[in-house]
């Protein structure tokens, strides 16, 4: 228990010297420690195979059998209900010191400023009349791009494509990072059941920054997917910014990245369009495209709604705890990001 008590105190004295909103956050965290933090802890776990989260939790669920075996003997023997109080007390301080390392080694990038308040972002060019626009680009984008991406190939669950690498580091440099990132090897996990029943493509694990992906996501899912899980690794932590950098990595990573993008995008941007409006654009994708968005709803198709809905609710709470006050809303905010920063340079809108 000391040495518990011991480690929350150290945590707990360095997430006191970045208090969250402070503007220490960008300066000395995100731009100097947390660099230093990703490219060591990252380069550890590329050097195991297997998910080191997988082994946390594994470990801390049979610490707390541990815990609680102990507590409950001893309650039994004693007669007394103060061994329960210890069992709780123990689990309380392994909790908070695993709260505090999410904190410490990755969650202060939820404090950091967003995207669209380091770039030109205009708010005014958001309009229906644009999203549109964004859309109908998309989908002819996505069928220019379809058979050179499928003639190139696709990476494999466990490839980390050196082209994706290159694009994510040259979108970094451009957003003034200070060092490139330290990708993580794309690695399977024991929780794959939950991912396909809560329908998760992928997730950074922050506990030792790693990206997880779910082994089921089809060829043409899986450059976007691993864009958006390398980009919340180089510390963009809302959805919408870890979307945005990761859509523009992947369109720089060759003839299957850029496809991916489009892809993704297709689908991003008819969400945000009236029904009658998204089925006359989506009529307008190719046969080739409409197959891979079918691919991907059969794929979808082994999600259990109760866990989904349970998935998505509790990752809504998670997100708005740590400041983002849109929750799972913010994955549709990247259209307005890359409308508001005219970053894709769409042709002029016809007829608004």
């Amino acid at each position: 228990m000391a040495a518990a008590q011991l480690t929350l105190l150290f945590i707990a004295s360095l997430v006191a010297i970045f208090p969250p909103g402070a503007a220490s956050v960008e300066r000395l965290y995100a731009d100097w420690l947390y660099p230093i933090i990703q490219a060591n802890l990252t380069s550890l776990s590329n050097r195991v195979p297997i998910a080191l989260f997988d082994i946390a939790a594994v470990a801390w669920l049979l610490i707390l059998i541990g815990i609680w075996t102990k507590s409950i003997k001893q309650a039994r023997k004693q007669q007394r209900l103060r061994a329960l109080w210890r069992g709780l007390a123990a689990t309380l301080t392994l909790l908070a010191v695993v709260y505090l390392w999410f904190i410490a080694v990755w969650g202060l990038n939820y404090s950091r400023p967003r995207l669209e308040s380091q770039l030109t972002f205009d708010a005014s060019k958001v309009t229906p009349q644009a999203v549109r626009a964004l859309a109908e680009h998309a989908v002819a984008q996505a069928n220019r791009t379809y058979a050179a991406a499928h003639a190139a190939g696709f990476p494999g669950t466990w490839d980390a494509p050196q082209s994706l690498i290159d694009g994510l580091h040259g979108v970094e440099k451009e957003l003034g990072r200070p060092r490139p990132t330290v990708v993580a090897r794309p690695k399977v996990t024991l929780f794959s059941p939950y991912y396909r029943a809560a329908g998760v493509s992928g997730q950074l694990a922050p506990l030792f920054l790693e990206t997880l992906l779910n082994p089921d996501i089809t060829g043409p899912e899986r450059p976007a997917v691993l864009g958006h899980e390398w980009a919340h690794l180089a510390g963009y932590a809302p959805e919408s910014d870890a979307s945005f950098v990761g859509l523009l990595a992947a369109m720089r990573a060759g003839p299957a990245g850029e496809y991916s993008a489009w892809l993704d995008l297709v689908s991003e941007a008819a969400r945000e369009l009236q029904p009658v409006t998204q089925r006359l654009v989506l009529e307008q994708l190719g046969p080739g495209p409409r197959q891979d968005q079918n691919a991907i709803r059969e794929r979808l198709k082994t999600r259990v709604p109760t866990i989904d809905r349970a998935a998505w609710a509790t990752y809504d709470q998670m997100l708005r705890s740590q400041g983002v006050e849109e929750g799972v809303q913010s994955y549709s905010r990247v259209i307005e990001l890359l409308i508001g920063t005219d970053v894709l340079k769409l042709p002029p809108i016809i007829n608004p």
